[in-house]
């Protein structure tokens, strides 16, 4: 059996602190505050490129589904910022191109 996620052979490094912060911010009682306040600051010490925590600060939910972002981490991390749902789904559509996400119906 081989290791894989939704967009990767075998989820990065990056993948995995991008989902932690996420989880973090979520499930850690203080952290969602600290990161509210400065969220530069609150991953200044988390190992990813520039570029990565600036799709999590800027919550370009397209950018981090492409780098391996859990999709139900993902998703739980729009309802914590109450990020609307259209925004959500319309971000994600946009970063998936069609054959990706075939018509249901």
């Amino acid at each position: 059996m081989s290791s894989s996620n939704w967009r990767q052979p075998m989820p990065t490094p990056e993948a995995y602190w991008m989902n932690r912060v996420l989880y973090d911010i979520h499930h850690v009682s203080s952290d969602l505050q600290r990161y509210l306040a400065d969220p530069d600051a609150y991953m200044a010490d988390i190992p990813l490129p520039p570029e990565r925590k600036a799709a999590i600060r800027d919550n370009d939910i397209g950018a981090m589904y492409h780098a391996g972002v859990n999709p139900l981490l993902l998703r739980a991390h729009c309802l914590g910022l109450r990020i609307p749902e259209a925004t959500f789904v319309q971000s994600l559509r946009a970063a998936v191109p069609t054959k990706e996400h075939p018509s249901h119906g």
